[in-house]
């Protein structure tokens, strides 16, 4: 489903497109990777009977489209599920298990409203044998709409369905009662004991997880919780020290009195109040039992009405795994998703392959007979838990059928070496450096800093031919991306000078100083001595030091990064966006999610960019649209608080025990050899 992003902090993590923004990339960064024997090229089962072994990494083990926390466990179950509509190899929506025709809009302005037409496929079969009809799909909304749904898609928000809210909220009348509940929360978070009890209740944001943890998250005794509260003069005796409730008590009244700003108890108590009142008219008996905008027309169609235009609706609508109702809702009510969940670990689907188990870091798949295609060529799927740096080894020695090893020059020089297969695609994401307009507020100074980077160099050095650099702060595997696109700041160290100038520095005995105090930019960047922007770093530090300001790296632990992003903690940051699938970047610098936990940590709040990128998701016509986000793309640009860095790419290898003229000659970011795994054959 197009409806999850990933942030990662280096060149190995994939994930999705709409947030939770950043859960998949942290669960996928932390992974250990686990070295285990595979388990054999080829099976001899009856006709037809080849077992492809694919190379992945460690699962969590929810193998469900609708609670998926990792990328791996993902590609384990695509090929058990079938979505209504795919992307093809230019990331254009074409037909799949289903067909949607293109929105009819009605009315004007804030009247206007679209409304889709989704049609299945006729004699579809779920592979238990059960038909596949539109109650499934409508099924599959509800759950995603549901009011405790708590896993990372955001499908409720992510498209105006009419009458969404009323379903969430359970009351047809449920605006005054959301001005009431935002009123109270306010109320709550001007109250200082209920401000710290929100900190308590929280762990200070999850920032506090036990009294073993110093504060930077290192277990150890480098920095203690009382050694940190000390700094604002509060002193815990030894055995305070040791009691959870009492350093956590005292760590949220100093971050009350000395970070309150850092802290949103507005959003915090407005989700508890929602929560409270949605679960009180949950008790009372369901008054709002399906979804206005959602309506049956027959066994295989229904109409989707949003309301306005939004380019994403049909994707947000198509791209999702049907689910088959007589099995992921057997005991589902709305409100309480347990009976759902129960299934997390054994998916069921229309796909090519049915689930058969998940056992010693093997996940093993079978053909589905029930196929509406036909049956597949392969009789089974083994997914393989492996080492990362095992992966083209176990290719070579036949261990592993097609795997996904990190490209990389000496990768590459090696498959051509040995003769063995593969495809390079570019990543649907990229990396970037990123500056806080919060904490570094004079955009004089942001500006100085991109002038210090130099990307070309570094880039080349690192990945060779399997990377390039980018010029503006999108993936370059979407349409809207503007190709013509030239550096917009430039490496000059000269220019950086006049610029810090402009925000008040002066040269004084070697120093960069403003009103006696030198520039200092804190930076942070995840395993730094792995990483292709390191010798970025290290060149800005170098020049700022010749001006005479100080530019402090920090190599920390990936959890700890986003944990400080989060925090708004750092001047400067290296990190990366993956799996974008359209122009939406409302949740990258729209003014709305600065908030706390929100996805735009560089604080770019501007109100004409903001109408900026409302506008984009309602302008269908593509070559209108590129135009538009170019501009957008500028304006961005211009508050220099992101820096694109590169476009690294994706490698898929092929052992010589696959037949590679079954793998798809038009293989891309956006369609590979997972869209077509009833297709593959083995020699």
């Amino acid at each position: 489903m197009d409806c999850r992003r990933n942030e990662e902090n280096d060149e190995t993590v994939v994930g999705g497109n709409d947030m939770k923004k950043r859960m998949t990339a942290v669960l996928l960064a932390a992974m250990l990777a686990i070295s285990t024997a595979a388990c054999g090229g080829n099976g001899s089962g009856s006709e037809g009977g080849d077992t492809l072994v694919i190379g992945t990494s460690k699962f969590n083990g929810v193998f469900s489209p609708f609670f998926y926390n990792s990328a791996y466990d993902r590609e384990a179950f695509r090929g058990v599920f079938e979505t209504v509509l795919e992307p093809n190899e230019n990331n254009e929506l074409i037909d799949n298990a289903g067909h949607i025709d293109e929105g009819v809009v009605k009315g004007k302005g804030d009247k206007q409203t679209t409304t889709y037409t989704i049609s299945l496929n006729e004699g579809m079969k779920f592979s238990d044998g059960e038909p596949v009809t539109i109650d499934d799909l409508i099924f599959t909304y509800k759950v995603y709409a549901d009011p405790n749904y708590d896993g990372i898609a955001t499908f409720r928000t992510a498209v105006d369905i009419q009458g969404m809210n009323e379903y969430y909220y359970d009351v047809p009348d449920y605006e005054s009662k959301v001005k009431e509940i935002a009123k109270e929360a306010e109320e709550k978070a001007a109250d200082k004991d209920a401000f710290i009890q929100y900190l308590i209740d929280s762990k200070c944001d999850d920032w506090f997880t036990s009294v073993d943890q110093d504060p930077d998250g290192e277990s150890g005794d480098l920095t203690s919780w009382s050694d940190y509260l000390k700094q604002y003069g509060i002193t815990l005796s030894e055995a305070d020290a040791k009691d959870e409730a009492k350093v956590l008590k005292a760590l949220a009244e100093c971050e009350y009195e000395n970070f309150k700003d850092s802290y949103d108890a507005v959003s915090y108590y407005t989700t508890q109040l929602n929560k409270q009142y949605i679960q009180g008219n949950l008790e009372d008996g369901i008054d709002v039992p399906e979804i206005a905008g959602i309506q049956k027309v027959d066994d295989l169609t229904c109409k989707v009405t949003i309301n306005g235009i939004d380019i994403n609706a049909t994707r947000q609508l198509g791209d999702v795994e049907i689910m088959p109702e007589h099995y992921y809702g057997k005991g589902f009510t709305k409100g309480n998703l347990e009976s759902v969940k129960s299934k997390n670990g054994t998916p069921m689907g229309s796909g090519p392959f049915k689930f058969v188990s998940n056992e010693n870091n093997v996940v093993t798949l079978e053909r589905n007979d029930n196929y509406r295609l036909g049956t597949p060529k392969l009789k089974y799927i083994k997914y393989q838990v492996i080492n990362d740096e095992q992966k083209l080894q176990a290719v070579m020695n036949g261990e592993v059928d097609i795997t996904d090893p990190n490209a990389s020059k000496e990768v590459l020089e090696e498959l051509k070496e040995n003769e063995i297969k593969y495809d390079l695609v570019d990543n649907p994401g990229y990396g970037y450096i990123a500056i806080s307009a919060k904490r570094v507020p004079d955009k004089n100074v942001r500006e100085g800093l991109m002038h210090l980077m130099m990307r070309e160099q570094a880039i080349k050095t690192y990945y060779g031919e399997v990377a390039h650099v980018i010029e503006r702060p999108m993936t370059p595997t979407l349409a809207e991306y503007p190709d013509d696109a030239t550096e917009y700041w430039g490496y000059d160290v000269d220019k950086a000078l006049e610029c810090f100038k402009a925000a008040g520095y002066e040269q004084v005995n070697g120093k960069l100083v403003k009103d006696g105090k030198q520039l200092k930019i804190t930076v942070a960047i995840g395993e730094a001595s792995s990483h292709p922007s390191t010798p970025i770093l290290t060149q800005m530090k170098s020049d700022l030091a010749k001006l005479g300001g100080e530019l402090v790296i920090e190599d920390v632990d990936n959890a700890v990064l986003f944990d400080r992003i989060d925090n708004d903690d750092l001047d400067m940051w290296v990190a990366a966006w993956g799996n974008s699938t359209n122009c939406d970047l409302t949740q990258m610098f729209g003014s709305e999610y600065t908030k706390k936990g929100g996805s735009n940590r560089t604080w770019v709040q501007d109100p004409e960019l903001d109408k900026m990128l409302a506008q984009t998701m309602k302008i269908l016509d593509l070559e209108e649209r590129k135009a538009h986000v170019a501009k957008e793309l500028d304006f961005i640009m211009s508050w220099a608080t992101y820096m694109p860095v590169y476009q690294r790419s994706n490698l898929l290898v092929y052992s010589s025990n696959v037949n590679t003229d079954t793998i798809p000659t038009n293989t891309s970011t956006y369609y590979d050899y997972r869209n077509e795994l009833e297709k593959i054959e083995l020699n």
